[in-house]
């Protein structure tokens, strides 16, 4: 039962299960794409955040460019005064790490440096023809400004203590006549903009990464620009196995559990308004990208994505009782059915055998019906065949007797007495016929032997006097060419003939010589015997669906019964032989007997 019961189960719960996995998938797809939406929303906000935050240093240095400045500029010496204003602005603003002015063979010719909140150091004027950004720097036009690479700010090659994220911001500097007399170099403090970057971070965790992948600033960090600090951290794609081409473009990704929101920053040749008037656009020349990356950790995923499995592990367990109760219920049903079944079949099978032994009675007693029904023909057949075979032989006998009686000349009576005698054996021959077919009733089957066609005709001759006496009246025709023997029964056949020997005599017609021909021929490999004669013929338009029934005649001026052909048909059929016929009145009618 149980097995059932399980069986029934598996069938209804496999598509429900394969259901509710596909519909789990796609809310599980549906839930990771809104979740990748969030994280690329949040990741355009970051970075939009981070290229606002750009603009005070990228309008700083923009400041400094386009200020005038005298000819031959010389801040320390001969214009001290020039500067004093500028210093205090320098001064001022607590992002500037180092302010200096580099003239175009990269030599310092103003150095600035921050030493406390509210104190600069100046002096120290250093070679800087050497370094990238006075390189990039002295090729900018005017309105250009060059933005390096942001990382920890190093004092004669090393490190400065504590960590100090810097970008330079480099601008060209023109005089009074707008001769190009320098570049301005900013180094401008990144520990403020980057700790306004990654602050914020609950669920997910922020990256900035420069254009070699190695991070800025993140979230999982306390120090920026930590791969400076410590060799052992790695590019993001290494750390994770992602692909370099994957941060070419605005990108978002499920990899490893991990879905990944990746925005890149260029801004080279990028513009900014500027905020002194809609006329100065400042165009940014940098060599350095950027990456700003969000990533949605496994484990905030797995947390999200808890309701949903939540709500499948319920959905299946419910899905689960209940069909293993309907199937408890179908399978108990089931059972009930099938015992009513059984005792019904039982009983089915009990009438069964009652009514195959009521069927079996009802058969013997249609077979001894049927027994009676045939014997009954069979005694009409045999009276019928008696008084119409013998009649013309005992016919013919009384003709020839008259005739003895009446011819004077013995040379006559001579003549006639072997046809009598024929008449005699004729009657003979058909007594010891008529005792065969008394045994035929007996063994109820009918003896097939082979007969001689023609032999047969000859015989039945005798047993008419228009055949007998050779009168040119009426001849028996035979053309036995194509087959002379067939196997059938004797008595059968020899009654047969007999009647269409006697039809073709009884229906002839008058002023014609009468005959009757029977021809032999091979038909689709089957013996077929024609019989044809040239007497009255039947109207087949009028009685076609009557020739061969019982009891029907066709000519009211001549004497009969209307059995002969009933007689002849149902003896054929007996041995599966057929007979059919064509006939015209007044012509004549040719049967055709298939054996």
């Amino acid at each position: 039962m149980w097995k059932n019961i399980f069986k029934i189960f598996g069938i209804l719960y496999l598509p429900l299960l394969i259901l509710s996995i596909v519909l789990f998938v796609s809310q599980k797809k549906e839930h990771i794409e809104y979740l990748s939406k969030l994280q690329e929303r949040e990741t355009s906000i970051k970075k939009e955040f981070f290229i606002n935050l750009f603009h005070t240093p990228i309008h700083n240095g923009n400041y400094w460019s386009k200020l005038v400045y005298p000819e031959n500029f010389d801040p320390l010496n001969t214009h001290a005064k020039f500067m004093e204003p500028y210093i205090k602005i320098i001064t001022g603003i607590t992002d500037y790490d180092q302010f200096r002015f580099l003239d175009l063979n990269g030599m310092e010719i103003f150095r600035a440096e921050r030493k406390g909140i509210d104190s600069l150091e100046f002096g120290g004027l250093q070679d800087k023809q050497n370094r990238r950004y006075f390189k990039e720097g002295s090729k900018l036009n005017y309105g250009q400004l060059y933005l390096s690479q942001i990382n920890l700010n190093r004092e004669n090659g090393e490190i400065e203590i504590p960590y100090k994220p810097v970008i330079r911001v480099v601008a060209p500097i023109f005089d009074v006549n707008k001769k190009k007399i320098g570049v301005v170099v900013i180094n401008f403090k990144m520990d403020h903009i980057l700790d306004r970057l990654k602050s914020n971070i609950v669920d997910n965790n922020f990256y900035l990464l420069n254009d070699s992948l190695n991070i800025i600033t993140s979230n999982i960090y306390k120090e920026h620009i930590p791969f400076e600090v410590s060799k052992s951290i790695a590019p993001l794609n290494e750390t994770y196995g992602l692909s370099e081409d994957l941060f070419k473009k605005d990108t978002s990704i499920l990899r490893d559990g991990h879905i990944w929101s990746i925005q890149p920053i260029n801004l080279n040749e990028s513009i900014v308004k500027s905020p002194f008037g809609s006329g100065s656009p400042i165009e940014i020349v940098t060599t350095s990208n950027w990456s700003v990356v969000q990533e949605l950790p496994p484990r905030f995923l797995k947390g999200s994505l808890t309701l949903l499995y939540f709500g499948f592990g319920i959905f299946n367990i419910l899905a689960i009782l209940l069909l293993l109760t309907l199937a408890y219920f179908l399978v108990k049903s089931r059972l009930q059915k099938e015992t009513y079944l059984n005792e019904l079949e039982a009983k089915n099978i009990r009438l069964s055998k009652k009514r195959k032994l009521l069927e079996k009675n009802n058969s013997k007693i249609s077979e001894i019906n049927h027994q009676l029904g045939i014997r009954n023909k069979q005694l009409s057949e045999f009276n019928y065949l008696v008084s119409h075979n013998l009649k013309a032989p005992v016919t013919s006998m009384s003709v020839i007797v008259d005739m003895i009686k009446k011819e004077k000349e013995p040379g006559k009576i001579n003549e006639l007495l072997p046809k009598l005698s024929q008449i005699a054996e004729s009657i003979t021959e058909l007594t010891k016929d008529i005792g065969d077919y008394v045994s035929i009733l007996d063994e109820k089957k009918v003896k097939v032997e082979d007969v001689h066609i023609g032999l047969l005709i000859n015989h039945i001759k005798n047993d008419f006097s228009e055949t007998l006496l050779n009168t040119k009246d009426f001849q028996v025709i035979v053309d036995l060419e194509a087959w002379q023997h067939i196997t059938f029964s004797t008595f059968y056949l020899h009654s047969i003939l007999h009647n269409l020997i006697s039809n073709s005599i009884k229906y002839r017609r008058s002023g014609v010589s009468s005959f009757i021909k029977f021809t032999t021929a091979f038909e689709s490999d089957k013996k077929v015997l024609y019989i044809t004669d040239n007497g009255l013929g039947i109207n087949l338009e009028k009685h076609r669906d009557n020739i061969f029934k019982l009891y029907k005649r066709f000519h009211k001026n001549t004497s009969g019964k209307g059995i002969g052909l009933f007689l002849v048909k149902s003896q054929l059929e007996t041995l599966g032989a057929t007979i059919t016929l064509d006939s015209e009145e007044n012509s004549g009618t040719t049967f055709k007997i298939v054996f």
